[in-house]
């Protein structure tokens, strides 16, 4: 690494610490100005008595004033303590979430390598076919796959591979035993389209290019100047959605995660939404956002390894 991609990639990470800072503010405030408190959510309505409220309020230290309650907060959550389940407040926080997290970001990252690995030549085989019917018919089958439902389809593939004709079993086993295929197509088959027009509409704007019309004239096979001069370049663009998309994959999928009997972090935070559990909500934001901003930084860092003139762009900026 050149000395100056490492400044542009220290700079890069110096400015995600304000950023995330402002998120931590932003989303602690907004959680603990909510009309309930953590302390509502515990003792429920059934059990609600002012007393008891205001002595686990004393006891959690809620009755403190909220910059008091952020600054003890993230205090415990650099000591690697993320807060208090209401629903399950006799395990750790961090020991129950990360499982479940370990066992969606593994779903969601063999489904997205079939995403992405589906849907780059099926876009560069569209943009290669642009102007027959091959092109329309191309996209237009992964578009329909795209618009059923997560909800509508998953029910389908069951009824079909698991009912009809019992090549899997609903049972979970782990994320690498044969049952777990066809969560992960679920999850990965419909966003196939997302990639391939974006892919498309990159090698059209690549085709256009004066090296593509040199390596033509200088007669170089077609099988070349796709792989070698036309994907190359049309790929830039991906590189950015592939890494936005990388935080995504520990986030879970609700509806796949249910319907399949997947204990993943998706059915967890939406319970934990509907609860509320305001610190397991507040530690999966947290972390998402960490995850986000780093993404972006290695998203700019990888940009200006591949492009030089990116980082000195954003230098003099």
């Amino acid at each position: 690494m050149g000395a100056g991609l490492l400044g542009y990639t220290i700079r890069r990470l110096l400015w995600a610490i304000p950023v995330l800072f402002a998120v931590s503010i932003i989303v602690f405030y907004l959680l603990r100005l909510a009309p309930s408190d953590p302390v509502d959510a515990i003792l429920g309505r059934n059990y609600y008595t002012e007393e008891q409220a205001q002595r686990l309020r004393e006891k959690y230290g809620y009755d403190e004033p909220i910059h008091i309650q952020y600054i003890k907060y993230m205090k415990n959550l650099f000591q690697g303590d993320p807060g208090l389940s209401v629903k399950h407040r006799d395990f750790d926080l961090t020991e129950y979430l990360l499982p479940k997290i370990w066992v969606s970001t593994q779903l969601n990252f063999w489904a997205l390598l079939i995403t992405f690995t589906v849907g780059i030549p099926v876009g560069i085989y569209a943009a290669m076919a642009r102007g027959t019917f091959v092109d329309p018919l191309t996209i237009g089958s992964w578009l329909t796959l795209d618009a059923i439902p997560t909800f509508v389809l998953a029910p389908i593939v069951q009824w079909l591979f698991i009912l009809k004709f019992g090549i899997f079993g609903l049972t979970y086993e782990g994320v690498y035993s044969a049952n777990m295929l066809l969560p992960i197509l679920v999850t990965a088959l419909p966003g196939v389209a997302g990639v391939a027009r974006l892919m498309r509409a990159s090698v059209i704007g690549v085709l256009g290019e004066d090296y593509v019309r040199t390596a033509r004239a200088k007669g170089l096979r077609q099988s070349t100047i796709v792989f070698t001069h036309i994907t190359r370049n049309a790929l830039l663009p991906m590189v950015t959605v592939i890494g936005l998309s990388l935080p995504g994959i520990t986030a879970g999928s609700l509806f796949v995660e249910n319907a399949f009997g997947i204990p993943g972090i998706g059915p967890t935070a939406f319970e934990a939404a509907i609860t509320p559990d305001y610190d397991v909500m507040l530690a999966l934001v947290l972390f998402g956002s960490v995850l986000f901003v780093l993404a972006n930084v290695v998203v700019d860092v990888v940009y200006g390894f591949i492009d030089p003139r990116v980082r000195v762009g954003r230098a003099r900026g």
